[in-house]
C-alpha cells in the first residue's frame, strides 16, 4: 500500500461529528463525483480503489441522508490489477448535492466555495475530504517531499489555495496536462498538512522516517568531510616530506631554525599525521607548545626555502 493511500484510510477511520461527516462528504463528493443527468434519470457516483475509504463514504451517506446506494465493484485489467469500488446514489440526489454545497442546480454548475460561517472543525473535515478525493503525498522514504491536490478547473485550485492560506499553507499552483495542481514541497508543511487533516499516525511515521534519513545523511556528510580532510592531510604530508628530503639532500636543512627542524623530524617520522597531531607530538617530545596555525607557519618556512633553492 502506498503512503498516500494509508493516509487516506487513516483519515476516514477517525470519528467525525455529524456536521463534519457532511463537510467531509462535501469535499470528497465535489471532487470525486461523476454526475449522470438525462431526461429519464438523475444520479451521481463516487468511487475509490480503497475498501476502507468507500465503506466510510457509504456509512457517511447512510447516516447523513439515509441515502439509497447501489454498490458496484469493477475489476481492473491493467498490470497492477485492483478493484474500483463505486457507490451510485439514486435517491434524493438533488437534495443531497445541494445540502453538501456541491452543485448549484439553478445555474447548473459546481459550487466552488463553502459557506463563510463554517466552524474550523468542519473546514478541516472538508479539506480532508478533498485530499481523500484527489490528493496525493510522496512516501517519506523518498528524498523528494511532495504533497499535491489535483483539480479539473482553475477556480477550484485558486479557492483551495485561498482556503489553506488561512492555516498558513502557501500552496503553489501549476498546470499539468488538463489538471490544475496545488502543491507544497517543504517537509514541515507536508507534516503540518497531515496534522490538519488529523492523520496523526501518518505524521508520526512521516517524521520518524524523515528524521532517520536526515540523520543518516548528516552522518554520511560528516564521514565524507572527514575522508576529504584526511586525503588533503595525507597529500600535504607527502609534499612536506618531499620538501624536507630535498633540503636534506641539498645541504639546506641547517637553514631551518631549531623549532622548524624539530617539526621536520616529526613530519619525517609521521608522514600521515595531521597538523594537530604534529602539534601534540612537538609538545610531548620537546615541550614545544605550538598551535595548528603555528605548525602551519613553520611548514611555510620550509616551503619558502624549498622554492627559493629549487633547481
Amino acid at each position: 500500500m502506498s503512503f498516500a493511500l494509508s493516509v487516506k484510510e487513516e483519515v476516514v477511520k477517525k470519528s467525525f461529528a455529524p456536521c463534519c461527516q457532511k463537510a467531509f462528504l462535501g469535499g470528497f463528493t465535489k471532487y470525486n463525483m461523476k454526475l449522470n443527468i438525462s431526461d429519464h434519470y438523475f444520479n451521481f457516483e463516487v468511487s475509490s480503489i480503497s475498501n476502507p475509504v468507500i465503506r466510510a463514504i457509504y456509512t457517511f451517506f447512510r447516516h447523513s441522508f439515509d441515502a439509497e446506494i447501489e454498490t458496484i465493484i469493477v475489476q481492473s485489467n491493467k498490470l497492477k490489477k485492483h478493484k474500483t469500488f463505486i457507490l451510485k446514489i439514486k435517491k434524493n440526489t438533488r437534495y443531497i448535492l445541494e445540502a453538501l454545497h456541491v452543485y448549484d442546480f439553478a445555474h447548473h454548475q459546481k459550487i466552488i466555495e463553502i459557506p463563510d460561517d463554517w466552524e474550523e472543525h468542519c473546514q478541516r473535515a472538508y479539506i480532508a475530504g478533498i485530499f481523500v478525493a484527489c490528493g496525493s503525498v510522496n512516501s517519506p522514504d523518498t528524498s523528494n517531499y511532495h504533497l499535491e491536490v489535483q483539480f479539473s478547473e482553475e477556480p477550484s485550485a485558486l479557492y483551495f489555495k485561498k482556503l489553506l492560506s488561512k492555516y498558513r499553507f502557501l500552496f503553489k499552483i501549476t498546470k499539468r496536462h488538463d489538471k490544475y495542481v496545488c502543491y507544497i514541497k517543504k517537509s514541515f508543511l507536508v507534516s503540518d498538512f497531515l496534522k490538519l487533516i488529523d492523520a496523526i499516525n501518518s505524521v508520526l511515521a512521516f517524521e520518524d522516517t524523515r528524521i532517520s534519513r536526515d540523520m543518516t545523511n548528516s552522518i554520511n556528510r560528516l564521514n565524507n568531510i572527514e575522508i576529504s580532510n584526511q586525503q588533503k592531510s595525507t597529500k600535504a604530508g607527502i609534499e612536506q616530506v618531499m620538501m624536507i628530503n630535498y633540503l636534506v639532500d641539498h645541504n639546506l636543512f641547517d637553514e631551518l631554525n631549531e623549532n622548524t627542524k624539530k617539526l621536520a623530524y616529526q613530519r619525517l617520522a609521521n608522514p600521515e599525521s595531521s597538523l594537530q597531531e604534529l602539534s601534540d607530538l612537538l609538545y610531548d617530545k620537546y615541550n614545544l607548545e605550538l598551535s595548528k596555525s603555528g605548525v602551519n607557519h613553520l611548514f611555510r618556512e620550509i616551503k619558502k626555502i624549498y622554492y627559493e633553492n629549487l633547481k
